[in-house]
């Protein structure tokens, strides 16, 4: 944190003088409220009206400064709230793939979102309450120096209730971050739902799945309930104990005053600061608990920049500018979670070649695409484009080189144009139109109210299934990317929909290597390649006529469609 609390230094300096001159007034008051009380009872109208003014003035005074004292404040949480979020977001694009796989989409966003509001609002109140300590420990002491009795019976109150407050402290810590890890679960169950919404209601599983919700949030509100009582009962405790102190310096104080020992003055000065030392007990609580809610949030941030514990993505210096698009596998092997997927794979794809994968499901299909995108680079062999090793090759090269449209390709809730404008965002409106028109795409834009302004909704849901892949087609296109990847792009539309977005594959590559992940081989027989996967490594490959001669598993495979 101390980055980030470096760049607000000035504002910092600048509050811990405003809470100086806070504490000041804090000190101050109770004395003149003191005085002012016993020149009313001594009739001394003059001296009354001095201390009224100065009091009054004290409080405007007071009142100001607390006012100033929020607003920079709320500067500085805004200004380190976005730092932080923003640097977490930065952390979040830079993880290796496999971070995403182990969690839950509910664990990011606590830590966007939750963990530096909870860092930052806690500061703010940190801040305030060492103030009011180092206010209150004053007052403590000049309490001791007016009446050693009145100052041991506070000072044995505020002890007792350290004691008990530390006993109850362990318990709301270990709670705390239970509710953390409860809230988590719940919000990435809730992303899900939100997410498969359609088919929730499609299959007729709303029951179920409310009951799953109602399971996860009861979860949750059991234990924020079970942290807000143990929070109550340390509130309790020094309640209880603030009533206890009270009467016994009551009950000394009188006695004292009755036996000359202590003046009135003083005793009022006493019974004035009261609250302010039973705030000594209410701060220290305060302090604690929002101690350990800021060392919970900020070790979990801690925790995303850690390269152990979350990976981050490795890349090399190597740019090339004009990639053509040779791909090449030599005896690579890889596995997952201690599972092999891939054994010792070797092929070569040349640029401008047409080539499909297929095979059951779990031979390593889409394995071949993620380490061919560098998702995963946890491989043994050598995996090269343009013969360079592509561990060595920059993100720039890698992420401008290769494009991959899935069976579902995210599309962000804004108009046709922006959406394609992601990639490239010095695109001309003839650029756009260029490669829609290519994608088979430009007539079904054109018939929308907006044309290419139209806005498509989150995740492209006002468009369907075929639209979608032409428009990640389009955008693969504008982003002038040499090697496009379809991971089972057509498997999920309807007959004539799949010829269309199959012609814009064959348009697309003829001047790129395109390769094909296939569940229906029908899509793919007019490949160059085909490659069979079987356990991780190819079988059998050739063009769909060969392979149809000389394969019995392909032949097999072919017939099952």
């Amino acid at each position: 944190m101390k980055k980030y609390l470096k760049k607000v230094k000035g504002p910092i300096i600048l509050m811990f003088f405003i809470y100086g001159m806070l504490s000041a007034f804090n000190i101050v008051r109770p004395v003149l409220g003191a005085k002012m009380v016993v020149s009313i009872t001594e009739f001394n109208i003059k001296a009354t009206y001095i201390l009224i003014t100065l009091f009054s003035v004290l409080s405007i005074l007071s009142a100001f400064t607390e006012y100033i004292a929020t607003k920079v404040l709320r500067n500085i949480q805004e200004t380190l709230l976005y730092d932080i979020r923003y640097d977490i977001v930065q952390r979040v694009f830079r993880l290796k793939t496999s971070n995403f796989d182990k969690r839950t989409t509910g664990e990011f966003q606590e830590r966007i979102k939750s963990d530096p509001e909870d860092v930052f609002s806690v500061f703010s109140i940190v801040q305030y309450n060492l103030f009011n300590i180092i206010t209150e420990v004053f007052i403590l002491f000049y309490i001791l120096y007016v009446n050693i009795y009145l100052g041991l019976i506070f000072c044995l109150g505020i002890f007792l209730i350290y004691y008990l407050g530390e006993k109850q402290f362990k318990i709301y810590k270990r709670i705390s971050k239970e509710t953390k890890a409860e809230r988590e679960k719940s919000g990435t169950l809730i992303n899900e739902i939100l997410k498969g919404i359609k088919d929730i209601k499609q299959l007729g599983i709303s029951e179920k799945v409310n009951h799953n919700v109602g399971e996860a949030l009861d979860n949750t509100t059991k234990l924020e309930t079970k942290l807000t009582f143990s929070s109550m009962n340390v509130f309790i405790l020094v309640e209880i104990m603030k009533i206890i102190i009270t009467f016994i310096v009551f009950t000394v104080g009188i006695y004292l005053v009755k036996n000359n020992l202590l003046l009135l003055t003083n005793f009022l000065i006493v019974i004035f600061y009261r609250n302010e030392v039973f705030s000594l007990a209410n701060s220290y609580a305060s302090l604690k608990e929002h101690l350990i809610k800021y060392n919970v949030a900020k070790n979990r941030i801690a925790e995303i920049f850690d390269d152990k514990l979350f990976p981050v993505e490795d890349f090399g210096v190597i740019e090339i500018e004009n990639i053509k698009g040779d791909i090449e596998f030599k005896n690579v092997s890889f596995a997952y979670e201690n599972k092999k997927v891939i054994d010792n794979l070797s092929f070569k794809i040349s640029s401008h070649e047409d080539v499909a994968i297929v095979g059951k499901s779990g031979a390593g299909k889409t394995t071949i695409f993620n380490l061919i995108t560098k998702s995963y680079d946890n491989y043994e062999g050598l995996i090269t484009i343009d013969g360079f090793d592509i561990k060595k090759l920059s993100k720039k090269t890698l992420n401008n080189s290769i494009s991959i449209i899935s069976q579902n390709p995210y599309l962000f809730n804004l108009s046709i144009k922006d959406n394609l404008k992601l990639v490239n965002n010095k695109a001309t409106k003839e650029d756009i139109i260029r490669v829609c028109k290519i994608a088979r795409i430009d007539e079904y834009i054109k018939s929308f109210p907006k044309g290419y302004d139209q806005i498509i909704g989150e995740g492209g849901v006002k468009l369907s299934g075929g639209q979608k892949q032409r428009l990640a087609i389009a955008r693969a296109l504008l982003k002038n990317s040499k090697i496009i990847l379809f991971d089972e792009a057509t498997s999920a539309l309807d007959n004539k929909t799949q010829e269309e977005v199959q012609e814009a594959i064959k348009a697309v590559s003829k001047d790129r290597v395109v390769i094909t992940i296939a569940h229906r081989l029908s899509t793919i027989i007019d490949a160059k390649k085909i490659f069979l996967l079987e356990e991780g490594n190819i079988i059998a490959s050739g063009d769909h006529k060969t392979l149809m001669k000389t394969s019995r598993k392909y032949r097999e495979l072919y017939k099952k469609q």
